[in-house]
């Protein structure tokens, strides 16, 4: 029943156009009128464009923007011939669909316009507050003709009257999207039929007992009016938790009474001006002005500037609609488990911290015992994910094999750490790591005081040390990284700010000053500074972003977050490295300081994990500390975590589901340190980036 509406729509819409075009107006190709944007798809979403499109038209003389209506799928059907330019949506591609443009090596970028959303009203002082579907749809289907009491639709509410249900008049918006929603032909037959949506505001503010249905367009409008204190929404069942008709919601399809309308383009047509130009128009202010004012609801503005950054980028596939797949309820419990480096523990913890709103009865418990026993544990399928700053050994990886636990490398880049000193320092170009521990160790406070104290070989130039203030991040990197001592901890008697220009300007001030910053920070430093080379025992090497990279530079490394595919048959485990491959996480990679984001192997992974999903088993076992025989309360500092969900664009990459091979592995270097007493263990040796469902090498 649900698309029983836009076929009908369609029908007549198909008969307007043979009356109308010629015959071949709506299979015009784009070769054969390069000025000339084609649109067609669903009569639902053509107001929208047809209202941009001629708002484009009157400010842009001479524009052609020709919207025809063949619905949802004959419009996929003429985008993936390479026919169409823009298809109206208001479901997502199908994969026979998607298979259909990849046959005709046809290209599609996928946008969001807006939504609608049906909501259900009744009186203010109504005790009913929250349905599930199975509820609306007792309330709403053909069947529920009749019914005129609440305890009909939910047993537990007892005794309440329905005098009646309102509904604007049959052509109307909501009245579709009802009928589209819920089982059966239509809805309910004694249902009230009123002019406009207002009257239905009207009818329930006045009746104690009355119900009503409106889109959510109206019923934001009918908030905003006096009339809208004496109603209430309903809120809808997701799960066990009851959910308000909101775009946050409607963005991640958690309220189920919600439609997505969808845009798609064909990649190649953005090589024609017309076409980029009126989707730059679109997806802007003025173009999206026409979604409001034809009753449905706008997207977030961070979903507009994906489109941007989609159409800027040219980024494929179904992005959104695979984003909207990924649906995990709110109230979703458990606990994610990580262990590893404690490198990688601040950039989980961040990432965490932003994911902890939307899913709060999921917390993430990190243990950071290092690289070794990370590995240990993910072998034995102990712990969901770790993060690490080398690749597994043979030993390692023969063990995962053994063991059937298939891994997912993410490469989040390399952390470097830059020490400066002033631009007229002629002296201290290369600094050894012994140097650098002498120069910022807890040690040194109060006898290294001047640069011959560092090296005889310096002048007796007194030291002016700037540094960020206690606990910061780099500040461990660098530490760690040129002291040999457990838990080194850094001098106390300098001059502390967490600016780095501001460090970067003090340096430059004084001829005897050093201060260090992450490789983010060094970038946007103009003072008149330069880096100092770092020895390591094999040669002065430059900070250089390829010297970072490869990890030559000696206060550098990878990091890595591995994650345990067997895990991800867990809900919780779903919504969690959903939000870590997501846009919303990428920015706060970005925000690390980080060098060399494999951005593109991140969004690749995405189609991996959601291929994985899809087979997901509820009755996966939780990973758990107990089966690595590894203590958890000593050794290392704990954490817990909070997590979250949101993500965003997709790759297609063949997922894997070879039990006994490794999904990623990239090289990295430089162990982190681990207690001696745990030996180490183990992880499929091969450096295969991923592999098809066959086992054989992915194209």
């Amino acid at each position: 029943m649900k698309y029983l509406r836009r076929a009908f729509g369609v029908s007549v819409a198909i008969l307007v156009l043979l009356t109308t075009f010629s015959p071949n107006a709506a299979l015009r190709s784009n070769a054969q009128d390069a000025n000339t944007v084609t649109v067609d798809g669903s009569n639902i979403v053509s107001p929208i464009l047809k209202a941009a499109s001629q708002s484009y038209s009157t400010k842009n003389v001479g524009a052609k923007i020709e919207v025809n209506v063949s619905g949802t799928t004959g419009g996929f059907e003429k985008l993936c011939a390479g026919t169409l330019d823009l298809n109206m949506a208001v479901r997502s591609i199908t994969d026979e669909e998607a298979a259909a443009c990849q046959q005709k090596n046809v290209k599609f970028i996928e946008t969001v316009l807006g939504y609608d959303a049906l909501v259900v009203v009744v009186n203010a002082s109504s005790k009913v507050t929250c349905l599930t579907t199975d509820q609306l749809n007792k309330l709403l289907s053909p069947s529920a003709s009749g019914v005129k009491n609440w305890n009909a639709i939910d047993a537990t509410l007892g005794d309440l009257p329905i005098t009646a249900v309102y509904a604007p008049p049959p052509e109307s918006q909501v009245y579709t999207l009802a009928d589209s929603l819920v089982a059966g032909d239509k809805i309910r037959t004694d249902i009230q039929k009123v002019d406009t949506s207002a009257q239905v505001i009207e009818k329930v503010s006045s009746d104690g007992s009355g119900v009503g249905i409106l889109t959510l367009a109206d019923a934001n409008n009918a908030s905003n009016s006096q009339q809208g204190q004496t109603i209430k929404r309903l809120q809808l069942k997701n799960g066990d938790t009851c959910l308000d008709a909101t775009v946050p919601n409607l963005e991640e399809a958690r309220y189920p009474a919600g439609e997505t309308l969808y845009l798609y383009l064909n990649a190649a047509s953005l090589d024609r001006k017309p076409v980029s130009d009126f989707m730059n128009y679109l997806f802007g202010s003025d173009g999206r002005s026409a979604i409001t004012s034809n009753g449905f609801v706008s997207a977030s503005q961070t979903t507009y500037d994906r489109i941007q950054n989609y159409l800027a980028t040219r980024q494929t596939g179904r992005t959104f609609s695979r984003i909207q797949s990924v649906n995990v309820p709110a109230d979703t419990a458990g606990s994610v488990v990580a262990d590893g480096s404690p490198d990688v523990f601040p950039i989980l913890k961040a990432v965490s911290d932003a994911f902890k709103p939307r899913y709060d009865k999921i917390t993430v418990n990190t243990t950071t015992f290092g690289n070794d026993i990370g590995y240990r544990k993910l072998c034995a399928n102990g712990v969901d994910m770790i993060g690490a700053t080398r690749k597994p050994s043979d030993a390692e990886a023969e063990s995962c094999q053994k063991a059937n636990v298939q891994t997912l490398r993410l490469n989040l880049g390399s952390s470097a750490v830059v020490l400066l000193v002033n631009g007229n320092n002629k002296f201290a170009t290369c600094l050894t790591t012994d140097e650098i521990g002498k120069l910022f160790g807890i040690a040194s406070q109060g006898k290294i005081m001047k640069w011959s104290d560092v090296n005889p070989a310096f002048p007796a130039t007194d030291l002016l040390i700037l540094t960020p203030t206690d606990g910061a991040a780099e500040t461990d990197f660098l530490l760690n990284k040129s002291i040999k001592a457990v838990a080194p901890v850094r001098r106390q008697d300098t001059t502390e700010n967490d600016d780095a220009l501001y460090r970067g300007a003090g340096t430059q001030n004084v001829e005897g000053a050093i201060t260090y910053m992450n490789f983010a920070d060094f970038q946007k430093v103009k003072a008149n500074v330069h880096p100092v080379q770092v020895n390591a025992g094999s040669g002065c090497v430059d900070p250089s972003e390829a010297n970072v990279k490869s990890g030559t530079y000696p206060i550098s490394e990878p990091l890595y977050v591995v994650l345990n595919l067997t895990t991800f048959t867990r809900p919780e485990i779903k919504a969690f490295v959903w939000y870590l491959l997501g846009d919303d996480a990428a920015a706060i990679f970005a925000k690390q300081g980080l060098v060399g984001t494999d951005t593109a192997g991140i969004v690749a992974a995405r189609d991996i994990a959601l291929t994985r999903f899809a087979q997901a088993a509820p009755s996966a076992p939780a990973a758990t500390q107990q089966a690595t025989g590894v203590a958890t309360d000593s050794a290392a500092p704990a954490a817990t975590l909070p997590a979250t969900t949101a993500p965003t664009a997709l790759a297609t990459l063949p997922a894997t589901t070879s039990p006994t091979v490794a999904v990623t592995v990239k090289a990295t270097i430089a162990p982190t340190t681990v207690p001696p007493t745990i030996a180490p263990t183990s992880i499929p040796p091969t450096d295969a980036a991923t592999v098809a469902s066959d086992g054989t090498p992915a194209k």
